[in-house]
């Protein structure tokens, strides 16, 4: 039998110990992807076998029960535990929010050490924001979520995570009607048929077993004619009311200066010299929802071209999208990963204020505090 005297030492006020040990729930939680708290429990006497002796008694009474699991879990999150890789990589958020005003009160950044972690951290964030605000609302509850294999790779860890998610436990079979999820893009290319939004977004509808809302459109049109028929079409219509009015927007974003960008390979296809152009002009490009930004100050890329502008289908224009999320109407959550996304396009998205919170890589984190730390 086993016993773990934690409460004496969260008593003795031992908290660089307590902090390792909340650090390990949470790592056992997302990275040894260990969600029954009878696992989780194992594995913390194991770690204080070794790194608690004073507080592990290998002849005492187990006392680690599933509520106490979950209290750890819950003040993991919250104190930021989960999202960290090892200790010493706190030392980097703290610089980022130093460096970047607005992610300390506005844009909340949360890191982790490696892509299947991120996705983790990405769903207990997303579950926890649809959770809230599904139970506060009275009316039809919007999801929006875009293409891209990133979201698709979201869409498979929340099916992998679907028993841990508070989603399945508090909300009803009413409320849940009353959501919906819908793609917030149309097509795409031929090479990623499978991570387009609708399909992400009857993926995540799946999932959560509400409705879902697609967009069966092509990725271009012939011009401004051909594309303003096609959003007068009634189901069109609706579905971009849906997505202007979305209460919570799941995406992810581009570094344009990557040539295998969805958003860079649409562009090529439009108008390779404008592309080409905007290239030159702004040193970091940011794109989100086939939209370009500067990726330092995050002010739209203008004017886009005439055959950008009438051959691309735009649901929701990055002007709006800022004006919900600062109006606090939409919760946008945006996954990136990866170095290049980091130096060439977050520090715009946070800036101009496109999210209310990014997660992100340890190695897309130290790309956004690289480029914060240079001049313009």
């Amino acid at each position: 039998m086993k016993k773990f005297e934690y409460e004496k030492m969260r008593r003795l006020g031992l908290e660089n110990l307590r902090r390792h040990l909340l650090f390990e729930v949470a790592r056992l939680f997302v990275k040894e992807k260990k969600f029954g708290n009878n696992e989780i429990a194992d594995g913390v006497y194991k770690w204080a076998e070794k790194n608690a002796k004073a507080y592990y008694n290998v002849g005492g009474e187990a006392n680690i029960k599933p509520i106490w699991v979950r209290r750890r879990l819950e003040e993991a999150i919250k104190n930021k535990y989960i999202l960290l890789g090892e200790f010493e990589d706190k030392d980097l958020l703290v610089r980022l929010n130093d460096l970047i005003s607005e992610t300390k009160e506005k844009v909340k950044l949360h890191l982790a050490p490696d892509y299947e972690s991120l996705l983790r951290q990405a769903c207990l964030d997303f579950d926890e924001k649809l959770v809230a605000g599904v139970k506060s609302s009275s009316t039809r509850f919007v999801v929006g979520v875009s293409g891209g294999f990133t979201v698709l790779d979201f869409s498979r860890v929340l099916r992998e995570m679907r028993s841990s998610l508070k989603w399945h436990k508090e909300i009803s079979e009413e409320k849940k009607k009353n959501t919906v999820v819908c793609s917030l893009t149309a097509g795409g290319t031929r090479s990623n048929v499978s991570a387009l939004s609708d399909t992400v977004a009857a993926n995540i509808a799946d999932e959560l077993d509400v409705s879902q809302r697609g967009l069966l459109g092509p990725p271009l049109f012939s011009g401004g004619p051909a594309l303003n028929a096609f959003k007068e079409e009634k189901e069109v219509a609706e579905q971009i009311n849906l997505v202007e009015k979305a209460d919570i927007i799941l995406t992810s974003v581009g570094n344009v200066h990557d040539d295998s960008s969805l958003t860079s390979q649409i562009y090529k296809i439009v108008d390779e010299d404008h592309l080409n152009k905007i290239k030159i002009k702004y040193k970091n490009l940011g794109d989100i929802l086939y939209q370009c930004y500067d990726g330092y100050t995050g002010l739209p890329v203008q004017p886009p071209s005439a055959d950008i502008e009438n051959k691309i289908l735009k649901l929701i224009k990055l002007s709006e999208l800022r004006k919900r999320v600062m109006e606090k109407k939409t919760k946008c959550i945006v996954i990136a990963k990866g170095y290049g996304k980091g130096f060439h396009a977050l520090r715009g998205l946070i800036v101009w204020r496109m999210a209310t919170d990014i997660h992100m890589d340890l190695e897309c984190a130290r790309g956004l505090k690289d480029r914060a730390e240079q001049v313009p």
